[in-house]
């Protein structure tokens, strides 16, 4: 076998553990009801959408459309082309899953405080690089996935949520001295952290 080979063969066992690890890790959530995979669908009977999901529809912005769903409780629009979530969304206040990884969002507004139902949110993978403070107003947050995003610090409001007991920040750099305040920050909260760096930021 050449160089090549074998060095490609290496690359992708380091992919398969990683991806191996990432699934154990990944916490099992689900809301009851039937998903919707269409926006016309739902649109005839938007009082009964309690499950949408849109995944990998090469969407640029959310559509307006689902604002109309007053009754949303899960929302999937991961691996899309999103850039920014628009204040409409926190409107929709039963929301308790929300998933947006794999996009292009940078920012997440103070807004999402007001999505006090939320039980599990799903960020990772786009390049956001802070949290608003308001995330402390998610009572019901258990489940938090920053994995892959550009965030080295967390609002001291999130170590005050009653109920976090999951939070992945993983293939994010972290100084040893990062790590260590996350650890002592979240001491009931199981973390997924990457090895610290001796780095200089």
């Amino acid at each position: 076998m050449s160089v090549a080979g074998k060095h490609f063969i290496g690359w992708l066992a380091i992919f398969i553990v990683l991806a191996v690890s990432q699934t154990k890790a990944q916490p099992s959530f689900k809301v009851g009801g039937k998903v919707f995979t269409s926006i016309e669908k739902a649109s005839q009977q938007p009082d009964s959408v309690i499950r949408l999901r849109l995944k990998r529809r090469g969407l640029r912005e959310i559509p307006p459309a689902i604002f109309q769903f007053k009754n949303l409780r899960e929302l999937d629009l991961s691996s899309n082309k999103l850039k920014y979530i628009p204040k409409e969304l926190y409107q929709l206040e039963k929301l308790e899953v929300l998933r947006l990884t794999r996009n292009r969002i940078v920012r997440i507004d103070s807004g999402i405080g007001r999505l006090q139902q939320l039980t599990y949110i799903d960020l990772g993978m786009n390049p956001i690089q802070e949290l608003p403070a308001e995330f402390g107003h998610l009572k019901q947050l258990q489940f938090l996935q920053l994995w892959g995003t550009e965030i080295t610090w967390l609002p001291e409001s999130i170590a005050e949520l009653p109920v976090l007991r999951w939070l992945d920040m993983r293939n994010i750099i972290l100084t040893e001295s990062e790590r260590e305040d996350l650890i002592r920050m979240f001491p009931k909260t199981t973390l997924y952290l990457s090895e610290g760096c001796n780095c200089v930021k």
